[in-house]
C-alpha cells in the first residue's frame, strides 16, 4: 500500500477539490499520509487567483521537489488553479511528474494510481474530510460566468456550472452522515444556482436540503448581490435551518468604478439587495467584501464606498488592496493608484468597519443563541460560533462554564447567553445542552 499525501492552498472550494483527490485515492486502498514528508505520491493542490497566491504556490511546490530529492516522495504532482493559470509551468518544472487542470480532479486517482475503478464501494463518490465533519462545505457550482475585469476565476475555471440537484442531495446527506451539522453551501455565485441548466434553483435546493434530519444550520456563502428570488428571502427569514446569513461581495458602491469592474449590478442594485434583506429577515448577519485603489480610483469615488458601507452597516467586511492580474482586462487599465495611497484607503476602510463590527457584536450582548461548540483556543478556552459567525473569518465566541463538568464535544450545539462583545468576537455563558 501506497501512502498518498496533499498539499491544499487556497479557498474553501479548493479544499473540496483536494478532498475528492484524496477521497479517490482511499476508495482505491491507498492510505493517507497525515505528513507530506511521509508520502510516496505527494500532490500540491495549488491556488492561482491573484499574485500572492501564485508566489505561494511556487513555493510549495519547490519546497515539496525536495521531498522527491531526498524524501520518500516517487511521484510528485501538481494540480489546480495554477495550471491552468500558467500551463508553461509544466516545461519549468522537470521534477513534478503529473500536472493537472481543475477539471481533472475526478479522473486525478484513477489517471495516478492506474486502477480505474475504486476498490471499496461507496455512498457517495469518495471525499476524505481534511478538517473536523461537524461543519462542511457543499460546492454547488464550478466557475463563473460574470466576468469581472479584475477577475481570473472565469479563465481558470471556465463558465458557471451547475453541478445537478440529486448529486447535491446524495453529497449532502453522505456529509450529514459523516457528522456534518453546519453546511456550508458554496460557489463563486450562488445565487446563479440552476440557472445555466433549467433546473431546480437554489430556494428548491435549499428547501430540499432542509429536509436532511442531521444537519441544522445551513449557511449561503458568495451570493452575486442581484435581484434574489424572493424564496431564498423566506426561507433567510424562516427561522429553519437555512439560517440568516449571506455573504455577499459588493467590490465597491461608486458606478463608475462598478463599471470599469464589469459588474453586472449598480450601485442602486446593490443596495436595494441589501436593504431588502435587512427589511424582511429578521437578525439578518451580513458579509462582503471590497477592493481598494482600482484604476482610476478618486477620492470622491473610495468616499462613496465609504459611505455604503456606512449606510448598509456589515457585520463582516473584508477588504483587498487592488492587485492587477495578468491576462485580466482590468490589467491594461489607466490610472493605476499609487500604491501608498492604495494601502492608506484599505485602512479608513478597515477602520470604519472595526467600528460598525463593534457595534453589531455589541447587539447580540443579552440574547441567548444555540451555539455551535469548536474546541478550544490558542489560550485553552473553550470557543464556539454563533448562526453570525461563519467558519474561519468571523471570530468566535468564548463559552464560559464549557468544560467545567463534563466533556468538550466539538459539533455539539449549546444554549448560551451572549455577556460580552469586541470588535471581532463574543463572550458567552452556558445555560444548556442540546442533550439536556
Amino acid at each position: 500500500m501506497k501512502k498518498v499525501g496533499l498539499i491544499s492552498l487556497g479557498c474553501v472550494k479548493n479544499r473540496v477539490d483536494a478532498e475528492r483527490i484524496l477521497g479517490g485515492f482511499e476508495a482505491r486502498g491507498f492510505e493517507i499520509a497525515e505528513d507530506p514528508a511521509e508520502a510516496e505520491i505527494l500532490f500540491v493542490n495549488t491556488c492561482g487567483f491573484i499574485k500572492d497566491a501564485v508566489e505561494e504556490a511556487v513555493e510549495e511546490i519547490l519546497e515539496a521537489t525536495l521531498h522527491k530529492k531526498s524524501g520518500n516522495c516517487r511521484i510528485l504532482a501538481v494540480s489546480g488553479c495554477l495550471v491552468k493559470r500558467y500551463p508553461e509551468m509544466k516545461e519549468e518544472l522537470p521534477e513534478v511528474d503529473f500536472f493537472f487542470t481543475p477539471e481533472d480532479v475526478e479522473r486525478i486517482p484513477e489517471i495516478v494510481s492506474g486502477v480505474p475503478q475504486p476498490l471499496k464501494p461507496h455512498d457517495y463518490p469518495a471525499r476524505i474530510l481534511t478538517a473536523p465533519p461537524h461543519s462542511v462545505y457543499l460546492k454547488i457550482a464550478e466557475g463563473c460566468s460574470n466576468r469581472c475585469s479584475y477577475c481570473t476565476i472565469p479563465t481558470i475555471r471556465g463558465e458557471f456550472r451547475s453541478v445537478s440537484q440529486e448529486k447535491l442531495l446524495e453529497e449532502a446527506r453522505w456529509l450529514a452522515g459523516e457528522g456534518a451539522v453546519e453546511l456550508n453551501v458554496v460557489a463563486q455565485d450562488v445565487t446563479s444556482y440552476g440557472l445555466d441548466i433549467e433546473g431546480p434553483r437554489l430556494a428548491e435546493l435549499l428547501h430540499r436540503l432542509q429536509e436532511i434530519d442531521k444537519l441544522r444550520w445551513i449557511r449561503l456563502l458568495y451570493a452575486y448581490p442581484r435581484a434574489l428570488d424572493e424564496r431564498v428571502v423566506e426561507l433567510l427569514a424562516s427561522g429553519g435551518k437555512v439560517i440568516p446569513y449571506i455573504d455577499a461581495p459588493i467590490q465597491h458602491a461608486h458606478p463608475r468604478v462598478l463599471k470599469a469592474m464589469g459588474r453586472k449590478v449598480s450601485a442602486a442594485e446593490t443596495s436595494e439587495f441589501f436593504r431588502r434583506l435587512k427589511k424582511h429577515v429578521p437578525g439578518i448577519v451580513l458579509r462582503t467584501t471590497a477592493i481598494v485603489g482600482f484604476p482610476g480610483e478618486t477620492e470622491e469615488e473610495f468616499q462613496a464606498l465609504l459611505d455604503f458601507v456606512e449606510e448598509i452597516r456589515f457585520n463582516h467586511l473584508g477588504a483587498f488592496a487592488y492587485s492587477p492580474e495578468e491576462g485580466t482586462l482590468a490589467a491594461e487599465l489607466a490610472g493605476r493608484v499609487d500604491e501608498e495611497v492604495v494601502w492608506e484607503r484599505y485602512d479608513r476602510l478597515m477602520s470604519l468597519q472595526a467600528g460598525i463590527s463593534e457595534e453589531r457584536n455589541a447587539a447580540f450582548v443579552g440574547k441567548e443563541l444555540p451555539i455551535l461548540v469548536e474546541g478550544i483556543d490558542g489560550e485553552g478556552e473553550v470557543v464556539g460560533r454563533t448562526y453570525g459567525q461563519a467558519p474561519e473569518v468571523d471570530g468566535h465566541t468564548t463559552l464560559e462554564g464549557y468544560g467545567d463538568d463534563r466533556v468538550i464535544e466539538v459539533g455539539e450545539f449549546v444554549t448560551a447567553k451572549i455577556t460580552a462583545s469586541s470588535t471581532y468576537d463574543l463572550v458567552a455563558s452556558v445555560i444548556s445542552h442540546d442533550d439536556e
